[in-house]
């Protein structure tokens, strides 16, 4: 196994889509921080509000750096998005110039390239959502800082964004390793777990909205803490600003049970599967 890793983090460092995709998640932030600070300038420039007279105060009540956080526990964050392709891509090129047929020959165990892909797949994701971070930190905190926010309060937004961002990322790149393994098609690769990503939480959102609207039409609310047991409508809720212990343990759940769902099915059909 350790071979497999050496060989694969080999052509990884070599990849010019890895490098591609990781530059883009670094400047990501950057441009997302100017185009909030060219809005705001045009904000100041045309409010007639008092309190909306001062550029600083007016970058302090825009949040932009708590709902950067905050996105990063989605499914379809930036950088859950390029590494989800970058990791397709790359590891199904053993697949797609049929030399995986050689490694197996080569007295490695299915077992062994399985989790040998999905650590690689974790790693390019862990690595994208660090570099996204450590820009969103430089750029966005540096412009915007965090409101209202104690020092406290910012660090704990801070390590529990990036901690949901891991298991957001844990969850995409096994969804990736399933289907790499199950289908064993570049394209299915990339198109079932975007599919994946993008309509799940769309989905179970619908569904609590129209829910929400029948309750709002019999006088009554549904509240925060019934959509918190929602799997991936209660992401939606997720603020950094106002963290929210039981409603992070809830989503980090969900993601990692999931998570062990693809990897039981992707290692599985594989272990049966047929590669003649």
């Amino acid at each position: 196994m350790i071979n497999i890793l050496r060989t694969e983090f080999f052509r990884l460092k070599k990849s010019k889509l890895f490098w591609i995709f990781f530059g883009i998640c670094c400047g990501l932030p950057l441009l997302s921080a100017l185009l909030n600070l060219a809005m705001a300038g045009i904000i100041e420039s045309i409010t007639e509000l008092p309190e909306m007279s001062d550029l600083a105060e007016l970058l302090r009540s825009l949040n932009v750096t708590t709902t950067t956080l905050s996105g990063l526990s989605s499914l379809m964050s930036d950088a859950a998005l390029f590494s989800l392709i970058c990791s397709s891509v790359f590891l199904s090129k053993e697949f797609t110039d049929g030399t995986m047929r050689n490694v197996l020959l080569a007295n490695k165990s299915r077992k062994e390239m399985f989790f040998s892909y999905l650590i690689v797949a974790i790693v390019i994701g862990v690595s994208y959502l660090t570099a996204f971070f450590a820009a969103t930190m430089l750029f966005v905190a540096t412009l915007f800082g965090f409101g209202d926010l104690s020092a406290g309060a910012a660090v704990s937004a801070c390590f529990c964004s990036f901690a949901l961002g891991i298991f957001a990322t844990i969850f995409v790149q096994t969804c990736v390793t399933m289907f790499l393994f199950a289908v064993r098609k570049q394209w299915a690769t990339i198109l079932f777990p975007i599919l994946i990503c993008m309509f799940a939480p769309t989905i179970f959102t619908l569904i609590v909205q129209i829910i929400s609207n029948i309750l709002i039409v019999n006088g009554e609310i549904i509240s925060n803490t019934t959509i918190s047991w929602i799997p991936f409508a209660n992401v939606t809720i997720y603020d950094a600003g106002k963290i929210d212990g039981g409603l992070i343990g809830k989503i980090a759940l969900y993601y990692l049970l999931f998570s062990g769902i693809f990897v039981v099915s992707g290692y599985f059909t594989f272990e049966k599967a047929d590669l003649k």
